[in-house]
């Protein structure tokens, strides 16, 4: 009769071990989908991150590029003239020092 209640003893903690084994199965699976949810998102956010920052690149290369354009000496006597201002004579300027803001007229 031991030999009986040992194999039963063992089949019933055997039992145990499955329910365990399956129990502990869904909490790593249920885990598993978590961590993956979770760390796609943040690939979805760094992506549209990303994207935010090309585009912002875009506009300010753009903008710098009309700042050029806007900035331009031709430019500048264009808008004079059409205004009615005084004519820039830009070969008759002498710069006194390095800094650009200071100069003279021949």
């Amino acid at each position: 009769m031991p030999h009986k209640t040992s194999k039963l003893a063992i089949l019933e903690n055997m039992q145990k071990f499955s329910h365990l084994f399956l129990i502990l199965t869904v909490v790593f699976w249920m885990a598993s989908l978590f961590l993956t949810n979770y760390s796609n998102g943040q690939n979805l956010r760094r992506s549209e991150v990303t994207a935010n920052i090309r585009t912002t690149e875009d506009e300010l290369r753009l903008l710098n590029a009309e700042l050029g354009v806007l900035q331009s000496i031709e430019r500048v006597e264009q808008e004079s003239q059409r205004l009615n201002l005084v004519k820039i004579d830009s070969a008759n300027i002498i710069y006194l020092s390095a800094a650009v803001d200071k100069v003279a007229l021949k």
